[in-house]
């Protein structure tokens, strides 16, 4: 018949049985038990058995419609499987390169389209949901690429960033009362910059970071985070700066954010996977990291809003999916001195 989203599943967790949505998958856990049919005989799969169970390996589904409710089986070969959540709370993870994709060749500031990549991930191994801060990375690449000594083209305009549920079209709605939805163009609201925070060489005592491996939430780094600043505030190096005007560098940049009517901040748009599919707008910015005056290999790294004494207030689900939206129209008069796509962004989960 063919598994519909609302489609009933019967699961065993903790010896208690409870009832899923096909829809809902994500929310079965690995131990969880399914009953299967194999050959006329009963028997419990745990849930990370089961894409690995025989094609013909049946499981019982309920369907409800204008007739009522009816009873069937379902083939296993029939299941979507979802691609594996991607594990970014043990480690930092490093966007595979077949996520971005960078442009040569255009001058400072340019007005072509943003880019969307996205990643569904992991962000606990005990439960489904953690409480924790949310960390991306840009690492300096520029320099690594057949030519070197140019990491001055290494800037990377980041427009908004959205977290959403699994199914890719609902915004995750927890405690967190702001909304899991920014766009960087509405400027110093808490809707676009005002709550995240950036590494800073030039403030503290985290200095200049190195290292991609390290977590930047381990207090044993000694990494400290800071206010992106006002709007056009004076760009520092390693550290990320909101910026409605372009960056100050040759070959890198965007002109201008993208739009705050399209991508108001409120929970009401998402932003769609592409590449350059998303428009810039007339009037807002960007943030990014300067690279003037920096090296190859310097990372620097943004934190998604917190409580005002430092707790975090973000909880995520392993399979939500989280998208960025990021510029990668301009970034070095050629492919051999400019940006290179791997090993340049990063995601990491701190759990609280």
């Amino acid at each position: 018949m063919g598994l519909q989203s609302s489609d009933i599943i019967l699961v065993e967790r903790s010896s208690t049985l409870y009832r899923e949505t096909y829809g809902n998958r994500a929310n079965i856990d690995s131990s969880d038990l399914l009953l299967v049919d194999r050959g006329g005989t009963l028997y419990k799969c745990a849930y990370s058995d089961w894409p690995n169970a025989n094609s013909t390996d049946l499981i019982l589904v309920e369907r409800g419609g204008s007739g009522g409710y009816e009873i069937y089986n379902e083939t296993q070969s029939n299941w979507a499987f979802p691609a594996a959540n991607v594990d970014i709370h043990s480690a930092n993870y490093a966007v595979p390169s077949s996520k971005l994709t960078f442009s040569y060749g255009n001058t400072g500031n340019d007005t072509t389209n943003f880019s969307v990549f996205e990643v569904q991930v992991e962000v606990t191994d005990s439960g489904n949901s953690s409480t924790g801060h949310l960390y991306i990375g840009v690492r300096n690449t520029a320099g690594e690429g057949a030519t070197a000594g140019y990491p001055y083209y290494g800037d990377l305009p980041i427009g908004a960033v959205q977290v959403l549920e699994s199914d890719g079209a609902t915004f995750l709605q927890d405690d967190y009362i702001d909304g899991y939805d920014w766009n960087f163009a509405l400027g110093n609201v808490a809707s676009g910059y005002m709550e995240w925070l950036t590494t800073d060489s030039s403030q503290g005592g985290t200095g200049v970071i190195t290292d991609e491996d390290q977590n930047p939430g381990d207090p044993t780094t000694g990494f400290e985070f800071y206010s992106l600043g006002s709007n056009n505030a004076t760009h520092g190096e390693r550290r990320f700066s909101h910026d409605t005007n372009g960056t100050g560098s040759s070959w890198v940049g965007a002109a201008k954010g993208i739009s705050t009517s399209s991508y108001p901040g409120d929970m009401s748009a998402v932003l769609p996977v592409g590449t350059e599919n998303i428009s810039q707008d007339g009037s807002g910015g960007y943030v990014y990291q300067e690279c003037s005056s920096t090296s190859t290999g310097n990372m620097v790294w943004i934190k998604g809003p917190e409580a005002s004494n430092g707790d975090a207030v973000m909880t995520l689900h392993n399979g939500d999916r989280i998208r960025i939206c990021y510029y990668g129209g301009a970034n070095g008069p050629d492919a051999a001195k400019g940006l290179q796509t791997s090993d340049c962004v990063y995601l990491r989960w701190h759990e609280e």
